[in-house]
């Protein structure tokens, strides 16, 4: 699979994960609409936080182990009975920790937001009690996702989240009065359709929802084997989001729900695109590392990696740019003021920078996953978050909730730069000069994308206060301009992706 095959096999799902985001994003508009950066806001998503998080570390990992090994048996017909098991088998452990969960809710919320106290603390408790099911649920959605994935089934996953949002939406109308808990009951119907929508698919995968488990088999142990790292690599992946929540429990009324906010304005270009791409090419990296066809696993590599620059790089030059005007235009609206605008946009301004190493970091821990080797993205992950820690004890005091953003930042940098140095040791052969030299072609049409922005911006008085209309209007504007600039310095510079899509669209 060529770049230009790798784009337009994930362009079929670019649209479904685009509905979904925005979906999303309406979704955290309602929520900061109805509760600001108060209280109630900061209560919500600290008990968010646990079943997201921990479905997300359990769920994707667990599947990210699954996914390798069940494309090297597609053929052989005790697949099933190798997902079925490995489904199960994670779905048991999950219940059993979501039955933890309940009963140690005050131990938890503690150690996850020890600052928070009284009122704050009792919605937490509230909340969490009402979503922890939601981690069981959503678990056993991203192992389906994963079985799908590797039959090829890309559509049906990727509109799960779309019905999970549009689900949470509907139900805002008769329980967003409630405020937190009207939220928590809406988030906990989103994630039971997150894992229902699945299964029709599945049962045409040959995949039955009645039991098929054998603990014999030698590839549910590989499973395992692989899992327990993975999950590893994912908890420190994802740790910065306890060890912000921790610090910034200790800071001012609205410090978490700024950084929350921030985080998923950060988090929209992987879920928009970048995400699109690693679906389809995590099955591909498990074929080729399957065949032992070295060659092709360095060429889909190099391939993911520029493909996800094309799009982080001009993200993170917006998000930098323009983080005040975006937080404004997304997010400022009843309880959400200006001064949470400036809270969250101080912090985005530093999130930004880490996109790109982000999603390159995802497209390199899939190369490692099909090599089978769950350790290394683990000691990456490890690596990393040490960084992230010992930033944010530095910069907390002098940089308050920004520190944790900017220690947030560089973590990430130091997690990718691991991946590099490793990636040259495990994939010899990979053209790192025509690869070095793709990324600085990106780079420069980042930079010149980053300008227009800046000078379209002052002109069109986006830095300013607009009305709704003229705020979107402006924006629109902006992003034409920079986008024309952006597209064009690309093409000068001679970028094959882009210069084999504009051939062919005018071709058509």
């Amino acid at each position: 699979m060529s770049g230009h095959s790798l784009a337009k096999a994930s362009s079929m799902l670019l649209v479904l994960f685009v509905l979904s985001r925005l979906l999303g994003f309406v979704r955290e508009q309602v929520i900061a609409a109805l509760l600001g950066a108060s209280v109630q806001s900061d209560a919500f998503v600290v008990a968010a936080t646990i079943p997201f998080t921990f479905s997300f570390i359990i769920g994707v990992s667990a599947g990210n182990a699954l996914l390798p090994v069940y494309t090297s048996r597609l053929q052989d017909p005790g697949r099933a009975r190798l997902a079925s098991t490995v489904i199960y088998a994670v779905g048991a452990l999950t219940a059993l920790l979501t039955a933890a969960g309940w009963a140690f809710t005050p131990q938890v919320v503690g150690v996850l937001a020890p600052g928070l106290a009284g009122e704050a603390r009792q919605l937490a408790l509230s909340c969490t009690r009402i979503m922890l099911p939601s981690t069981l649920l959503l678990t056993l959605g991203f192992l389906c996702k994963a079985v799908l994935n590797a039959h090829r089934e890309f559509k049906v996953p990727a509109m799960a989240p779309v019905w999970q949002n549009a689900v949470f939406l509907l139900l805002i109308v008769p329980l967003g009065g409630l405020l937190g808990p009207g939220l928590a009951w809406c988030t906990l119907a989103g994630a039971a359709v997150f894992y229902l929508y699945n299964l029709p698919a599945m049962a045409r995968c040959g995949i039955p929802l009645r039991p098929l488990v054998d603990l014999r088999d030698q590839d549910v142990r590989r499973v395992v084997a692989m899992t327990v790292p993975a999950v590893l690599t994912t908890l420190v992946t994802r740790g910065f989001i306890f060890v912000d929540r921790w610090f910034a429990s200790h800071l001012a009324e609205g410090s978490i729900a700024a950084l929350s906010f921030a985080n998923r304005v950060r988090e929209l270009p992987y879920g928009m695109f970048v995400a699109a791409v690693s679906t389809v090419l995590f099955p591909a990296l498990a074929a080729a590392a399957g065949r032992g066809d070295m060659r092709l696993l360095r060429e889909r590599t190099a391939a993911g990696l520029r493909l996800v620059a094309l799009v982080t790089y001009p993200c993170a030059a917006l998000l930098l740019v323009l983080a005040v005007p975006v937080v404004r235009l997304l997010f400022e609206r009843g309880a959400f003021d200006a001064s949470a605008t400036a809270a969250t946009a101080a912090a985005m301004g530093f999130y930004a920078l880490s996109v790109a190493a982000m999603s390159a970091n995802s497209v390199l821990t899939y190369t490692f996953l099909s090599l089978r080797d769950a350790v290394l993205p683990m000691w990456a992950g490890i690596a990393g978050l040490a960084v992230n820690i010992a930033l944010d004890c530095l910069l907390v005091v002098p940089m308050g909730h920004a520190g944790l953003a900017l220690g947030n930042t560089v973590g990430f940098f130091v997690t990718a730069a691991f991946f590099l140095a490793a990636l040259a040791r495990r994939l010899p052969g990979f053209d790192w000069r025509r690869q070095g030299v793709d990324q600085l072609k990106i780079c420069a049409a980042a930079l010149a994308f980053a300008a227009a922005l800046r000078l379209a911006g002052t002109w069109t008085g986006l830095y300013g206060h607009l009305s709704l209309p003229g705020q979107m209007l402006a924006l629109t504007m902006v992003l034409g301009f920079g986008s024309i600039a952006y597209l064009l310095v690309l093409l000068w510079l001679g970028v094959e992706e882009v210069v084999s899509l504009v051939k062919r669209f005018i071709i058509k």
